[in-house]
C-alpha cells in the first residue's frame, strides 16, 4: 500500500474519533485492486478488476443498511471488513498529520467538525 493510502487511513481513524457521537461516519474502503481505469491501464498494469466491481463496493458502503452506524473501519476489496482501524501509535502524529490535511484543504478544525 503506498504512503499516501496510509496516511489517508490514518487520518480517518483521527476524523472518526473527532466525529463520534455527532452522527457522521467516517470509513475507509480500498474498493478493488487495478481496476479498470485509464490510469491503471497507462501504467502498463493489466486491470484486475471492473469499474462496476468498484462502484459496487463504494454503493454498498455508503447506502448499504448493513453498515449503517458503523465508522472507524477500513474495508478491502471484496467488502470484507478486517476489523476496526488500529489506533494510532503515537498520538502526536495524528495531531500532526490531522494539522497538515486542514492546511493543505485550507479548512481550519472548526470547519470540518459539524456543530
Amino acid at each position: 500500500m503506498c504512503t499516501a493510502a496510509i496516511a489517508r487511513d490514518f487520518d480517518d481513524v483521527m476524523l472518526a474519533r473527532e466525529l463520534a457521537g455527532s452522527g457522521v461516519t467516517v470509513n475507509t474502503l480500498h474498493p478493488t485492486t487495478y481496476m479498470n481505469t485509464t490510469m491503471v491501464r497507462q501504467s502498463g498494469v493489466t486491470p484486475a478488476s471492473s469499474v462496476d466491481e468498484g462502484a459496487d463496493a463504494i454503493l454498498k458502503l455508503s447506502i448499504g443498511s448493513e453498515l449503517k452506524g458503523k465508522s472507524g473501519a477500513l474495508f478491502q476489496r471484496p467488502m470484507r471488513r478486517p476489523g476496526p482501524m488500529r489506533k494510532p501509535t503515537i498520538p502526536m502524529r495524528g495531531k500532526k498529520l490531522r494539522a497538515l490535511s486542514m492546511k493543505l484543504t485550507g479548512m481550519s478544525a472548526k470547519e470540518d467538525v459539524p456543530s
